[in-house]
Parts: C-alpha cells; sequence; structure tokens
C-alpha cells in the first residue's frame, strides 16, 4: 500500500499521474463503488487503498520523496 507522509507540499504532481485515480487533494470527498466517502486527510494529498493498484508512478513524480509503500 502506498501512502504520502507528512514530507507532502501538495503539488498535486502525483494526482495527474495516477492513472487510477486513486489520489486526492487535502480535504476532497472520494467515491468507492458508488459510495461517497469523506477526504482520509485534511491537510496532505492522499491515498485510497482500495482504488491503488500499486503501480508506483506517483512515486517518480514525487518532488519532496513523501510517496512510500507501507
Amino acid at each position: 500500500m502506498m501512502v504520502i507522509t507528512e514530507e507532502c507540499i501538495n503539488c498535486a504532481a502525483c494526482i495527474d499521474e495516477c492513472e487510477s485515480n486513486a489520489i486526492f487533494e487535502a480535504g476532497d470527498d472520494y467515491i468507492v463503488n458508488d459510495e461517497s466517502k469523506p477526504a482520509l486527510s485534511e491537510d496532505l494529498t492522499y491515498i485510497v487503498p482500495e482504488l491503488c493498484d500499486d503501480c508506483k508512478a506517483c512515486v517518480d513524480v514525487c518532488a519532496v520523496d513523501a510517496i512510500e509503500e507501507q
């Protein structure tokens, strides 16, 4: 599972790179199985585990190395 750490500067480069549409801006709600869910973070860009396919494309574009595997 990929996670975004506190080092994130909310530049959104990872959002644009994610082909699974699994990354969302801080505070944005998301949808899984046609059900709206509240934001996982109000402060940082975040990855929804249920949508992420662990392709790691986001890691390559992160300017501050704030995305890691857990």
